[in-house]
Parts: C-alpha cells; structure tokens; sequence
C-alpha cells in the first residue's frame, strides 16, 4: 500500500507531502488546479519517462519520492531478493531526480536503478488506470490475463510455462546440434579422405630416421667392405697385428707383475683391451659376412622416403605431425557418428516437451473457453449500470495450436474483447470503439469482477467519470469504494458523486505566493468535505440547496 508521496519542484508543486491510507481517496479540485500532477509524479516513480520542462520554473531539479508498505509475502520482495536490494524492510522507499540538463536518476531502497528496473518493480505495486499511457487494457496480453484471473487458471498457466521453458530449451539444443552436426557433416567427406590417406601410409614412430639410416648404409657397402678389411688387417693382420701385440704386452706384464704386484693393475687393463679387441674383430667379422649389396631394398626405401616425404609437404608438418593428424581425424570422425546419436535423444526430448506442451495448452484453451462468456457477460452487467446501458461485450478467442509462433509461456491462445455500445451497431474491438471515459470504466468493471487483488495493491483512476453523471456516477463512485475495501484506491474525480464515495478526501488548488502560482494539496475534514462537494456541484453560487444536496450524497455513502 502506498503510505506517502512527497513532491518537489514538479509542474506547479513546490514542496509538497502527502499521506495515504487504506480505501478510497478521492482528489478533488479546479480544472487546471494540478489534481493529474500528483498523478504524474507517481507514473514517474513507476519508471515513465521524464522530461526537463516537468521541472519547476525557476528549479534545477524535481524530487519525488514514495513510501510503500510491503505484505510480508508480497510478490515484489522477491524481486528485492533478486536484485540485492534490502528486501526484508517492512517499507519500500522509491525516489525519482529530474534535473534541468536533461538526465534522470533512479532509487529503490537506495540503490540506484535503471528506468527499467523501476518500471519493472513498479508493476508489482501500482496500476494506473485512465486516460493516459499507462492503459493497458487495449493490451491483448492483458485481456488475456484477466481471463485467466477471473477464470482461476493460475495452476494451469503454471504448468504451461513450465512446459513451454523447457519446449524452448529442447528447441534450442536441437538446433545447436543440427547446426553442428551440418558443420561436422561438411567437413566429414574431405576429413574421411585424408583419414583414409595417412592411415594407408601405415605410419610408425621413428621411422623417417631408421629408412634414413638404412639407406645411407645400403648405399655405401663397397665403401664400409673396403674399411672394414683394412680395419681387420690392421687388428690381426700379418704385419704387425694388434690382437697379437697385446697378447705380447699383457705376457711380458704378467711375469713383471710377479716380481712387483703394483705392475698388476696395468697388467689387468691389457688384459681388457686384449678381449675388447678380439670382440670387436669378432664383430667384424660377422659384419662383413652379412654385408651385402641390396638394389631392390635400396629403391623400396627410396619410394617410402619419397612417399613420407610428400605427405609431409601436403599436411605441413612432419612425421610426427602427420601421425598427430592421423589421429585427430579419427576422433573427430568418431564425435560425429557420437554427434548422431546425440541428437537423436535431443529430438526424442523435443518430441517429449513438444507432446507436453501441447497437452497442458490443449487443458488450458478448454478451461479459458468454458469461462469467456461467464467474464463477457460480467463486464457487460457491470457497464450497462456505468452509462453504457445498451452494451455488449464479446470475449473472442483464437487458438493456434498448428503455428508454433504463436506458441508463448502462456499458451497459443489469444484474446480480445469486442464491445457495442448502441443499438443496430456491430461489435468492433475495443481499441477501435472505446474512448478513454469508456475504457476506464470498463477498466473499473473488471477491477470490480476481479475484486481479489492478485499482486497489485493500489489502483489510481484518473477521470473514470468523463462523459457520465446523475445516477450513472454515483453507481461509478460507489463500485469505487466497494473496490477500496479490497485495495487501495486513488481517484481523480469531477463529480460530486463519485467523491462523496471517499473514505479520503485531498483538495488540489492553485495559489500565487510571492508571484508564482503553485499547487496546494490539502486533506478535508467533514465541514470541508461538504463544501468542496457542495462547490463541484453548484459551482459559483452556492445556496442551501446545493449545501443540503452535498449533505444528502454524504449521508447515503455506503458504510
């Protein structure tokens, strides 16, 4: 419930506070007297846009701020909690700056905010209702809406949300995969090639060097037989052979070694040497005795160089890189086939969320068609007794059930209300046949239909009264107190009938101080109640009839 509003420097107001209580209050006052400025400053609380020339002359800056009392379940503290924003403080305090440079400051609880989060917590608290942009009635969203509420639907538009959040999720990831899976299957045919390619070649680790090391020796065999030999000569040759010199060495040391055992350890080492060497001419030997000239193995080792050499200059890389490559290609190969499969459940899962949407939004249309004539025929009680006697209200409802883009978390319905105010005249929509008096009264009877608030506790109804009066705006004034039992309501009225319906009453007026006109706001007791309506009904002169008649709406004002 809005507890306070206080005005700075706005339009007319020069400084100005304002408390409010539960049920009606009504705002009274001289055309011209400022009465939709208050107005105004709350549509600016609730994030419409604010201009310069708004501010006062003479000013750099409008304030305006409201104190809001908050349920301890109302809807708008989770939405606090979401944005970190002091969320368990029994009062909401939300304040507005216009400045003269053009820009504009937002708070809630202190913390600065964007318009659109303004705009976005102020739905959870006010709705203003009227001749102004903030109607939204002409909304099809909102008729929707209100059929829902009067049909009491909220389980089922639950589960329809439910179901159309993860229809949207299941969309999407399908939609992912396909899109790679379109991607991979492009590239799958050049991927499967090269595959096919590189594991032809039969690669294996190291290989490059071991052909290379076999070719240089199948290519030099003349050259290794010749050293080899001379090598052999040299270690056991005739002439001076080394196996044979050792063999000497190590003898002469030995016996030496008898007479000095130090001699012992050199005669060990030529002992080593000796066996090194008869190994080595050992090995030699076995050497030379396989080494071999091989034409036919030295031209298939060329055309495997050759061939590792190729695919080397056409992947860029070497052998390594190219067993790399190999590799690489399978696995990618092998997440396509595991793509496939994946998909596969994706769209099992679409066709799972898609079969449940369509049976919670199939539920849905049935329970909104069995309850649209029941609301239209409501409305149009109600407005017949709001100075449209001869209305006639349709609620018309399409379904697209075939279109998925018309599917939404509230179903694949649309509504709209269709309205004839005359006798002989076909039904139209309402947003091509209503005025603005029309539609807030309209707004006005389905507030009352709906009288359970659902999550907005102050309604504000700017001039509901235009073009009706007599016994049609006491009827208004009365549905408009009825509804403040159940909310809070903020009138702005010209007729008597409807204010005398007030729990509340605030007088608007302009005065000139020290020669600036500006508007008053001032709470009237009983007496200035009586006058003030007295005034809106005799205008200039009033005489003792008018004061009785004033007397008279006051005392049939519903307890």
């Amino acid at each position: 419930m809005l507890l306070s509003l206080q005005v700075r420097n706005f339009a007319l107001i020069d400084s100005v506070s304002i408390d409010f209580d539960a049920g009606l209050t009504v705002l009274t006052g001289e055309t011209g007297a400022g009465k939709s400025i208050l107005v105004d400053a709350i549509a600016l609380l609730l994030g419409d846009k604010g201009h310069a020339d708004s501010i006062r002359h003479g000013a750099e800056q409008a304030e305006i701020s409201a104190e809001y009392a908050l349920a301890s379940k109302h809807a708008a503290r989770q939405w606090l909690r979401d944005q970190d924003m002091n969320a368990d403080e029994p009062v909401c305090v939300l304040r507005r700056v216009l400045q003269r440079n053009g820009r504009s400051r937002a708070f809630i609880n202190g913390c600065n905010v964007t318009l659109t989060q303004l705009r976005e917590f102020g739905e959870f608290l006010i709705e203003l209702l009227g001749q102004h942009e903030h109607q939204k009635l002409l909304h099809a969203d909102r008729q929707l809406a209100l059929l829902d509420r009067f049909a009491g639907l909220e389980t089922r538009l639950d589960q329809v949300a439910e179901a159309h959040r993860l229809w949207r999720e299941q969309t999407l990831r399908c939609q992912q995969l396909r899109t790679e899976q379109t991607r991979q299957n492009e590239q799958a045919d050049w991927q499967r090639f090269q595959l096919q390619e590189l594991e032809a070649a039969q690669l294996q680790e190291e290989e490059w060097e071991s052909l290379r090391s076999e070719e240089q020796r199948l290519g030099a065999v003349e050259k290794l037989r010749e050293h080899l030999q001379a090598a052999l000569e040299a270690l056991e040759g005739e002439a001076h052979p080394a196996n044979r010199a050792l063999a000497e060495a190590q003898r002469h040391l030995g016996v030496a070694s008898q007479h000095d055992a130090r001699l012992q350890e050199n005669e060990a080492l030529l002992n080593a040497a000796l066996i090194q060497v008869e190994e080595s001419i050992s090995n030699v030997h076995s050497y030379l005795a396989d080494l071999e000239a091989d034409p036919e193995r030295l031209e298939e080792i060329a055309r495997r160089l050759q061939q590792l050499q190729d695919l080397q200059r056409k992947y860029h890389c070497d052998l390594p890189g190219l067993i790399a490559k190999r590799d690489t290609l399978r696995q990618e190969l092998q997440g396509t086939e595991n793509l496939e499969s994946t998909l596969l459940a994706a769209e099992q899962a679409l066709l799972k969320a898609k079969t449940t949407y369509i049976e919670h939004s199939h539920a849905l249309t049935t329970a909104r068609r069995a309850r649209q004539q029941a609301l239209a025929d409501a409305v149009a009680e109600q407005i017949r007794q709001l100075g449209m006697p001869h209305a006639q209200v349709e609620l018309r409802l399409s379904s697209h059930p075939e279109e998925e883009k018309f599917w939404r978390d509230s179903g694949w319905d649309q509504t709209e209300i269709w309205i004839t105010a005359n006798p002989g005249h076909p039904a139209q929509a309402l947003a091509k046949v209503a005025s603005g008096g029309e539609l807030s009264r309209i707004s006005l009877a389905l507030q009352v239909i709906l009288a359970a608030p659902e999550r907005i506790d102050t309604l504000i109804f700017d001039e509901v009264d235009v073009g009706i009066g007599g016994a049609v705006a006491e009827r208004v004034g009365r549905l408009l107190r009825r509804l403040g039992a159940q909310q809070q309501v903020l009138c702005v009225t010209h007729l008597a009938q409807v204010a005398a319906q007030g729990h509340h009453h605030l007088h608007i007026e302009k005065q000139v101080q020290d020669g600036q006109t500006l508007s008053a706001i001032t709470p009237l007791q009983a007496e200035q109640r009586q006058q003030e309506i007295a005034r809106m009904l005799g205008g200039i002169d009033l005489n003792s009839a008018v004061f009785e008649a004033a007397a008279t709406l006051l005392a049939n004002v519903d307890a």
